[in-house]
């Protein structure tokens, strides 16, 4: 069976290029390979090819394959069996399988024609994963081929040698033998629109000019990226769904001043299930006047059903609470004060992500963004929405747990003036 299925230039050049052992490509985020690998692997498979896809975490495999396989096989009546349980696709008298960094007991033991390791900055922070089980896998077929490719994630491992995924671009570097190396921006999607790009950009740069480097230009950096979040912990528990809320809250970080040079006011959303589990929402963060963000942040506590406002109060404590109360009287705000350094009051947060207990409902590019580039020895910008994130989980979750309800400063004014 012979099917016609749609590829970038870029596409093309990596899984249909000039053969190697190893092929290393580094590239910005948003780059596209992810959807030229499934076409790639779905064009093998017709082929009767064996291969293996390396993904990050479990729970992106099945959203790849409904967004990216599933809809061209049928497109073009492709036969095919999906096993979600066993993460198996048989396509014709080929077969795939699906294996993640997150579960590496499952790799080993088979050989392959094709490995693609989708994400390989992520993937290969472990060296054991690759030489324990990605490199036998190798050995079967003379002509097997590795297909490494991913945002790099600094020169070093967890091991605190050279990372695998930098050290396999060195060798495509050096040119040797049965090496090649693609080098490709965020820019060379031709499928994204320049203006996308360059917001995402900004927002990086705003926060971390060094991760601009990496981010977009799929660069090896040394010690450049973020001390806490990386996409990884928060694509690993990242959900579709929102289960049954008991609480809700408006974050808010604010600004003070409104032009072109100010920062922006955090406006996050975040809830809480009987679970104990927090979700975040709506980020609604911008540049705004106070009267308008105060205006953002009504609209959200009556579209989520709100239980508090909570709302930054060190710059302008009086006018944050008069701002929001000049715009609906019957809101519960909690002010809340910095008492410690932004990166003391995000690590009990950054704990919760850790523990899978903290969930972003869908993409919220910007304030992941600031997440994952947030160094305060190299902050150039105020994190404001990670700032507003950060307030609106510690009110929610930290707080309760650490069983001090006045241990980050908050007091909950209500309507009559009273603090309780």
């Amino acid at each position: 069976m012979k099917i016609e299925l749609t590829y970038t230039q870029p596409q093309l050049d990596i899984f249909f290029g000039a053969k190697a052992k190893f092929t290393v490509v580094t590239k910005g985020r948003r780059f596209g390979a992810t959807h030229g690998a499934a076409h790639s692997f779905i064009e093998w498979g017709l082929e009767g090819r064996r291969l293996l896809w390396g993904d990050t975490i479990n729970s992106n495999i099945d959203r790849y394959v409904q967004r990216y396989f599933e809809p061209a096989m049928k497109a073009h009546n492709v036969p095919y069996t999906w096993n979600s349980q066993k993460k198996e696709m048989r396509i014709a008298s080929g077969h795939i399988d699906f294996r993640s960094a997150d579960r590496p007991e499952n790799w080993e033991g088979f050989g392959y024609d094709v490995i693609f390791l989708n994400e390989a900055g992520i993937i290969l922070k472990d060296p054991y994963l690759y030489t324990n089980a990605v490199l036998p896998m190798l050995m079967d077929y003379s002509d097997s081929q590795l297909i490494a490719a991913g945002v790099p994630k600094g020169t070093k491992g967890k091991d605190g040698k050279n990372h695998a995924f930098y050290t396999m671009a060195l060798a495509a570097e050096r040119g040797e033998s049965n090496y090649r190396r693609l080098s490709f921006s965020s820019y060379d999607n031709p499928l994204l629109k320049t203006e996308d790009i360059d917001e995402l950009k900004e927002e990086i740069s705003r926060m971390n000019p060094q991760m601009v480097r990496q981010e977009i230009y799929g660069e090896f950096l040394e010690g450049a990226g973020g001390l806490l979040w990386d996409m990884d912990i928060i694509d690993k528990f990242r959900v579709t769904e929102v289960p049954q809320l008991i609480r809700c809250f408006v974050a808010i970080d604010p600004a003070v001043t409104a032009n072109e040079k100010s920062d922006e006011t955090g406006v996050v959303v975040v809830g809480v299930d009987a679970n104990g589990h927090g979700y975040v929402l709506e980020d609604k963060s911008g540049v705004y006047t106070p009267n308008q963000w105060a205006n953002v942040a009504v609209e959200l506590y009556n579209k989520y059903n709100c239980n508090e406002v909570v709302a930054e109060g060190n710059q302008g404590h009086d006018m944050v609470e008069a701002v929001l109360k000049g715009v609906d009287n019957t809101l519960r705000v909690v002010l809340v004060r910095a008492t410690k350094g932004k990166y003391v009051r995000a690590e009990p947060v950054y704990s919760l992500y850790q523990l899978g207990r903290i969930h972003h409902v869908g993409y919220h590019s910007k304030l992941e963004a600031q997440m994952v580039s947030f160094n305060p020895d190299q902050q150039t910008g105020s994190p404001d929405r990670m700032d507003a994130l950060v307030w609106g989980v510690t009110h929610a979750l930290v707080k309760n747990i650490q069983g001090n309800s006045g241990g980050y400063g908050g007091r909950k004014k209500h309507a009559g003036g009273r603090y309780t």
